[in-house]
């Protein structure tokens, strides 16, 4: 039997429309920008670039120009870890996150002594003591959008909000509400939407001063900061999406029609997802197959390997995986 390629690891696919900005960015290297250093100095040299970030994503998230703080940060790992740094020193000591989230979450919060709570999707967020929410929408548990309505039952519950957009710009249009008094901080990485994880870009937004942030004035990458400039000037906000989501669609047309599985093309182009009643139809031999990707309530299945097929090999499977 073929092997099944997908990853359960969310490892982005670095995009050649990115590198081609990159290599235009960097041939010849900027050198000139980095001897601003000492005159006029380049403490400031990221909120420009965050203003044109803000504005790139001014439709999808129109409210993300209201957090007073900003901060440039190395992916959305930092401000993660950063704001759970920030409720540390304010003495709380669990919050809150659905069933199958980002287990970064979880594993951050534990060096700071703060336990994740794991919580049924189906659990009213009004049956809980009122606390701290970390949530990423499109949902780490599936790749799929989480609709406000259930994000405003958990703020209008009582509940604070940290908010993970990591996959935005690499999903379907969807306008995410952060209006909400409660949603206290948010995050934006240009990893998984751009291929860009070992670039470390990102941005971390919050209500409150995140002392621990503050050094990051000096403390950035000025490379990073100008590659995320380049792809908010140079693309559009969903030009990714408009792009990739026919090959989301074929690569998992293509797994399905080899593996026999049901797969679903989730709202990120990254990934696909399986219903655990689905997933229950499949026989024993197939259920050993995908057993491994079950997150929460759903099997989440990242697509990137098919990519780097289809680049290399001009097919999303390799002739040569035969077993």
């Amino acid at each position: 039997m073929r092997k099944l390629e997908a990853i359960t690891t969310v490892y982005s696919y670095r995009f050649p429309e990115v590198r081609e900005l990159i290599t235009e960015l960097t041939n010849p290297f900027p050198h000139e920008v980095f001897l601003r250093s000492v005159e006029p100095g380049l403490d400031d040299f990221h909120e420009p670039i965050i203003d044109k970030v803000v504005k790139f994503n001014s439709k999808s998230v129109p409210h993300l120009k209201n957090f007073k703080y900003r901060y440039p940060t190395a992916g959305s790992e930092e401000g993660i870890r950063e704001y759970l740094t920030l409720l540390q020193l304010k003495g709380v000591r669990q919050i809150y996150a659905f069933k199958g989230e980002y287990e970064g979450f979880r594993e951050v919060g534990k060096t700071r002594s703060i336990e994740a709570i794991e919580v049924d999707p189906n659990t009213k967020p009004d049956k809980l003591k009122p606390g701290y929410w970390f949530l990423s929408n499109s949902s780490a548990r599936d790749g799929n959008i989480i609709s406000d309505e259930v994000i405003h039952e958990i703020c209008d519950a009582g509940h604070k909000v940290f908010y993970d957009l990591a996959y935005l710009n690499s999903t379907r249009p969807h306008e995410f509400d952060l209006g909400h008094k409660n949603i206290v901080a948010a995050v934006v990485s240009f990893s998984k939407p751009y291929g860009l994880f070992y670039d470390r870009i990102g941005f971390t937004f919050s209500k409150l001063e995140i002392p621990s942030l503050y050094a990051n004035k000096w403390f950035k990458s000025i490379l990073g900061l100008m590659i995320a400039e380049k792809i908010v000037t140079e693309l559009t906000p969903t030009e990714i999406y408009d792009k990739y989501r026919p090959v989301q669609e074929e690569i998992i047309k293509t797994v399905n029609e080899v593996h026999g599985l049901n797969i679903k093309p989730s709202d990120a182009i990254l990934l696909g997802y399986l219903t655990k009643d689905d997933a229950k139809k499949l026989s024993k031999e197939k259920f050993e197959m995908i057993e491994r990707f079950l997150r929460g309530d759903s099997y989440r299945f990242c697509l990137t390997p098919y990519y780097l097929n289809r680049e290399r090999y001009g097919t999303v499977l390799r002739n040569d995986n035969k077993n």
